[in-house]
């Protein structure tokens, strides 16, 4: 035959529940209830009671979850202090009990639990925004960063030799490679770098005028570098390079006017001096050329005037020669003898200069037949009537010389 719809499954709750009372009673408290507004449920006994039981099964199954997600909880919160994961390029610092234990670097790392702790530090971090500013952000963190970071130092007003007033912000390149010295050994690490370097920063600038401290800033940098390393090094902090961003003066219109007309006063000064340097260099130059030339001029010279007396000197000595050799000659052609030669000669030089003496009487004692026969035959000497026989002989100077000597003894005897 032709078969109908199934009919519906029943449920579970109708599957548990007692079939229903057919007692008058039942059958009063069903209409008792229905006027209530109860269930048949509520008040029928036996069904209440296989409902607290399925209600106490499902309490009993909550509790026991509850209870396994607060153990699980536990184990995680103990596990999770027992063991920390440290990145790359990071360090911890533990303390047990207050006290420094150790330093956690990068990898899986385990320490007692609730009695290591680890060691918070106060720092700065330094990063560029959004709209491209450099930001400060302070944090309290127990990782400490072991690469390269910057640290910004707020502008600070300090003045120069001349007196302008600077507003200095500059931006430092560090590095932590001691952990343990920068949590131990400062109070406040960024107070003590801020402070540092706003007395190191003074102290440059103080030295410097406003002009060289605008052409001089890769040598203040390297200066800083060079004191922040000494100064930093006892607190765990290399100093990697300094930058200076900003060296703003403030109210210099005046002092910028000032110093713009002393420095074209000083370079033409300077090009004064240095004309007038290049003046004498070349004025001494030519002295010079002068001087060198004059002491050639006159060496020469000297040397031409002695080369002329030298000369006049040996012709003077040859003419002598010739005539005394002449005179030998014409002497023993007239055979005159050189003494009665002499002895005129002198006394003719005698006479001559008693001429010019004034007012004085001068006797010449002298034989007059010796002078007489002298002087008359002084015509066959220089005169042309003297006999001349046989060709005349040399005589040398030396022969004149030894002549005349022996005349002069004679004379004097």
């Amino acid at each position: 035959g032709i078969s109908g719809p199934p009919s519906p499954r029943p449920s579970r709750e109708a599957l548990c529940r007692p079939p229903p009372c057919k007692s008058p009673d039942c059958l009063r408290m069903a209409d008792y209830a229905a006027a209530e507004g109860a269930s048949a449920l509520d008040l029928d006994p036996t069904m209440a009671n296989h409902g607290r039981e399925l209600q106490s099964s499902d309490g009993g199954l909550i509790g026991g979850l509850v209870t396994m997600g607060i153990i699980l909880a536990l184990a995680l919160w103990i596990f999770s202090s027992s063991f920390y994961i440290v990145h790359q390029a990071e360090g911890m610092v533990i303390e047990r009990f207050g006290k420094f234990n150790k330093v956690l670097y990068s990898g899986w790392n385990w320490v007692f639990p609730f009695i290591d702790q680890p060691r918070s530090i106060t720092w700065r971090k330094t990063y560029i925004g959004v709209g491209g500013q450099i930001q400060d952000e302070a944090i309290n963190a127990t990782r400490i960063d072991l690469r390269e970071s910057m640290f910004n130092f707020m502008k600070q007003e300090v003045y120069t030799r001349d007196t302008v007033l600077l507003d200095v912000n500059s931006l430092m390149f560090y590095r932590i490679f001691d952990i343990h010295k920068a949590a131990y050994e400062v109070e406040d690490l960024q107070s003590a770098l801020s402070n540092t370097a706003q007395t190191q920063l003074k102290e440059v600038f103080g030295k410097m005028t406003f002009s060289e401290a605008l052409a001089s800033q890769r040598s203040i940098n390297d200066h800083l570098v060079n004191q922040f390393s000494k100064l930093f090094l006892g607190w765990g902090i290399h100093v990697e390079r300094m930058e200076l961003l900003d060296l703003v003066p403030k109210s210099i219109g005046e002092a910028m006017k000032k110093q713009m007309i002393a420095e074209r006063q000083r370079r033409g000064d300077f090009i004064i001096s240095e004309g007038k340097k290049s003046a004498m260099k070349l004025q001494s130059e030519g002295t010079m050329k002068v001087q060198i030339n004059m002491g050639i001029a006159e060496q020469q010279n000297t040397r031409k005037v002695s080369e002329g007396e030298k000369d006049a000197k040996i012709e003077l000595a040859r003419a002598e020669r010739a005539a005394l050799e002449e005179l030998g000659s014409a002497m023993r052609d007239d055979r005159v003898r050189q003494s009665d030669y002499m002895l005129a000669q002198r006394y003719n030089d005698l006479t001559r200069a008693a001429g010019k003496v004034p007012e004085k009487t001068v006797y010449l004692p002298y034989e007059a037949d010796s002078l007489g026969g002298l002087v008359g035959s002084l015509h066959k000497v220089y005169g042309s009537d003297g006999p001349r026989t046989g060709a005349p002989k040399r005589v040398s100077a030396q022969q004149i010389d030894a002549v005349v000597e022996t005349t002069d003894d004679a004379a004097l005897d």
